[in-house]
């Protein structure tokens, strides 16, 4: 099996198995800038990124337990098999025999896992913690659970059957977590989608299991080929986005990626994404004005929390939005220190995707905007063609916890990069 394939397929261990992949516009403003523009009271960092600053990743270990099983779902329809990670579709193969390489493809049951993971503690687990990372699957069955070991984390993931109302489910220290019951017998097409901020804990993914009497995996649907990646702070996690100003519970209690812009925008054009977002950070500094753990040094890793390396043949995305400076420009103009970052940190994701076209956000105008257009500036006179601005500042608000954009605010959000992403792409 070649890890620097594209593609990674899964041995089979069991029938089975796991590939990983990987409103109207509102506008509030509650203060200014010395300039003029338009800014929350305050900004990432007290809008609850404090929950987990970028130096402090919350102990990511993660225990081997047994996956669950549902005496009602015969053997055979266990979703659990040996994995490795990538965008794929898991086909039962002996480990030394090549795969095709064409992620759409469904040979054999099975999920479909995107965005970045990692290999288990056990065999046949996938692990993972980036918000917005999706498990997809079909299957026969009443009823679905997953086989999961998420310690004391509680993470949340939306859970959505056939393109039904989404629901949300929160993981327990139990090894089984029903997600779905009292569906009409017959094939589904399952999403499970990680809502939570990587800081909360790495989740262990080991297979789907329990769908009634007779049920099974089925192969899932194939890849689209569209695929974006959407790299960011708080905003483009999707923090404290189902809150208000109350915010009583504490701005993660709100967190919801499912509804950030960047997955409102993947679903308008039907585009696979893989969300790299961390609240609190930058591209130049931290909120706290750290210079350490920025996004940069965060980005490499498929599991953040334990510096786990990603490797980036597996998920090559045809648009990157980058949406980071909010937190640059928490204690001020971070001046040109702030542009010569994020050039540099836009040619660094270049060199790992040579086709992807950027585009990099602004959020609030101003000299946020100026700072951002002097960075596509320097990058289109070192060479660089694939690279524009889109701005959301008409659109984001601020009504979620801790000045946030709240769930019209994001969806608003998700539209303008949607209509972007169809002028751009043709999608």
């Amino acid at each position: 099996m070649h890890l620097s394939r594209f593609v990674l397929w899964l041995a089979m261990v069991e029938a089975g198995g796991i590939a990983s992949g990987c409103s109207s516009p509102a506008t509030v403003s509650s203060g200014t800038d010395s300039d003029g523009e338009a800014k929350p009271d305050s900004l990432d960092g007290s809008r609850g990124d404090s929950t987990a600053a970028p130096g402090s990743s919350k102990d990511a270990s993660v225990s081997s337990m047994d996956a669950g099983s549902d005496s009602s779902a015969s053997s055979d329809a266990e979703g659990r098999a040996d994995a490795q990670p990538g965008d794929a579709t898991a086909v039962p193969t002996d480990a030394s025999t090549d795969a095709p390489t064409d992620a759409g493809d469904t040979a054999a049951p099975g999920v479909r896992i995107v965005a970045r993971s990692a290999l288990g503690t056990t065999s046949g687990a996938v692990r993972f913690s980036w918000p917005g990372v999706s498990i997809q699957g079909r299957f026969a069955g009443t009823q679905v659970s997953a086989n999961l070991d998420d310690g004391n984390n509680a993470n949340r993931f939306t859970v959505a059957v056939d393109n039904g109302t989404p629901t949300t489910v929160t993981t327990t220290s139990a090894t089984t977590l029903l997600l779905a019951s009292g569906l009409t017998d017959g094939s589904h097409d399952l999403v499970i989608w990680r809502n939570t901020e990587a800081s909360i804990g790495v989740t262990e993914f080991m297979g789907l299991s329990g769908f009634g009497t007779g049920g099974g995996l089925s192969s899932p649907a194939a890849a689209p080929n569209r695929r974006l990646e959407v790299v960011g702070d708080s905003l483009s996690v999707g923090a404290g986005v189902e809150g208000d100003a109350a915010c009583p519970n504490g701005i993660n209690a709100y967190t919801n990626n499912y509804l950030a812009y960047g997955s409102v925008a993947a679903r308008a054009v039907g585009a696979d994404v893989s969300t790299i977002a961390w609240s609190g950070i930058g591209v130049y500094r931290n909120y706290d004005g750290s210079t350490t753990d920025t996004m940069p040094v965060r980005y490499p890793y498929a599991i953040p929390n334990d510096d786990t390396p990603w490797n980036f043949s597996l998920y090559q995305p045809d648009v990157v939005v980058i949406n980071l400076g909010t937190n640059d420009f928490g204690q001020g103009d971070p001046g040109t220190p702030y542009e010569d970052a994020y050039v540099a940190f836009v040619q660094t994701i270049r060199s790992k995707y040579a086709n992807a076209y950027f585009i990099l956000i602004d959020m609030y105008g101003g000299i946020r905007l100026t700072r951002v257009n002097d960075v596509v500036a320097a990058l289109k006179s070192g060479g660089e063609t694939k690279v524009e601005v889109v701005s959301v500042s008409s659109a984001q608000n601020n009504l979620g916890c801790n000045q946030h954009p709240n769930v019209a605010g994001q969806a608003a959000m998700g539209q303008v990069l949607a209509a972007s992403l169809q002028a751009l792409m043709g999608w």
